[in-house]
């Protein structure tokens, strides 16, 4: 449950998806070996750290943030073992009741055998400064609230015939939070899904699964003996794509036909469609955009990053609709340009049956120069802002923030 916003996160954002590019940029040039280590120091301004209205008093703040990285990309006969980690610590110039040590780690094995058996089996966990402001009826803190997410999931293939493949996917997620206000919102999450792929050719894939989802808020609400717990069921019928249009364009894309039901506070019930569709598009060397849109529930959609960068975002609404694009261009073999916009509309509740909207939309422009094969610096400019149409549920909210690092990698 839990993509983008205080201090701490608007320093890794850039960071992450600079560090990312920046490994998968210079390690395809020449990867001497399968491990790197390495450091990071950053450096962000930010002109809304708690993502307060307009009338509230003025929070700016610098925050450092230096991090540590190690990674691993190994395969061995049919196998492949992966893994990323990194410890950042970071610290306020001025609120330095903020100062935290966090960490993330994503790792895993794709494995097969000599038959038609193979699968992955990967493991995923982050702790950071949770979001201020997140919306969706979560308490406005000032204070330090430390966010830990933890992910498992194993996934098993069989081939059947020479086109079709069946697929099972267990997977558990849990949330939690240090400040008691937040209490509320840690959760715990266990799914399974089976169903058949189908690959009619080497560019286009069909799939179409079952899955079955389960979850549970310890105390969702506190009462004069301790809290009331809630939980959840859901049901979902997943189709399902991967089509390579042409070596420039890939479509991955996911329709979801479901159901979900709550045991007690059943204004979050759902029922529809939802889904994902990503194109890739790279229309020659220089340039390479993303585009995402998506349709979930608050939970899920806090999820689509996982693993793909150091932070997982909070999102407590009954249902988010959010388009993001993504863009990198190279100017010359050393030098970057990167920009993003991102925009969601979020369908609100809490367990009073008090309904609402909110938009958030944000943008970014970045540059970076890679000096070395292991060496890059950067810098990136980010402005975020939300609108709503309940106070009660969602504040409103403008905020820039402007971040520069340097990291260098050992291989």
């Amino acid at each position: 449950m839990a993509k983008h916003s205080n201090a701490f996160h608007h320093a890794l954002p850039p960071l992450a998806a600079l560090i990312a590019f920046g490994l998968a940029g210079p390690a395809a040039l020449a990867q001497s070996s399968p491990y790197y280590v390495g450091v990071s120091q950053a450096f962000t301004h930010e002109s809304n750290i708690y993502r307060l209205s307009s009338n509230q008093p003025v929070n700016s703040d610098t925050v450092s943030t230096t991090s540590l990285l190690a990674g691993l990309d190994q395969t061995f006969g049919r196998q492949r073992l992966f893994a990323d980690t990194s410890v950042q610590a970071s610290r306020y110039r001025n609120n330095n009741t903020l100062n935290n040590t966090g960490y993330s780690l994503n790792g895993g094995l794709d494995w097969a055998t000599i038959e038609r058996l193979s699968g992955r089996i990967s493991l995923g966990a982050n702790r950071n400064m949770a979001q201020f402001n997140p919306g969706g009826d979560s308490p406005l803190l000032t204070k330090k609230n430390i966010q830990t997410n933890k992910q498992a999931s194993a996934t098993v293939r069989y081939g059947l015939v020479s086109k079709f493949t069946a697929e099972a996917t267990l997977s558990h997620r849990r949330v939690a939070y240090s400040a008691v206000e937040y209490n509320r919102f840690q959760y715990r999450q266990n799914s399974g899904s089976l169903g058949l792929v189908y690959r009619p050719s080497g560019a286009l894939s069909l799939g179409a699964a079952l899955r079955y989802t389960e979850g549970r808020y310890p105390m969702a609400r506190a009462t004069a003996t301790g809290f009331l717990e809630d939980t959840y069921k859901r049901h979902d019928l997943d189709l399902t794509s991967n089509w390579i249009l042409s070596g420039a364009s890939t479509i991955n894309a996911r329709l979801s036909l479901g159901k979900q039901e709550y045991a007690s506070f059943n204004s979050r019930d759902f029922s529809g469609a939802t889904g994902a569709l990503t194109w890739i598009w790279q229309p020659g060397p220089r340039l390479r955009v993303k585009t995402g849109l998506s349709r979930d529930t608050g939970q899920d959609t806090s999820f689509l990053t996982f693993g793909s960068s150091n932070f997982v975002t909070s999102d407590y609404s009954r249902l988010t609709t959010a388009l993001t694009s993504s863009a990198t261009y190279e100017l010359s073999a050393k030098i970057f340009i990167d920009a993003s916009m991102r925009w969601s509309d979020r369908s609100l509740t809490n367990t009073g049956q008090a309904f609402g909207n909110d938009t958030n939309k944000g943008v970014s422009l970045g540059g970076r120069w890679l000096p070395t094969r292991n060496t890059q610096v950067g810098c990136q400019l980010s402005h975020d802002s939300r609108s709503s149409d309940n106070l009660a549920l969602s504040v409103p909210f403008s905020a820039n923030s402007t971040s520069c690092y340097a990291q260098i990698m050992l291989r």
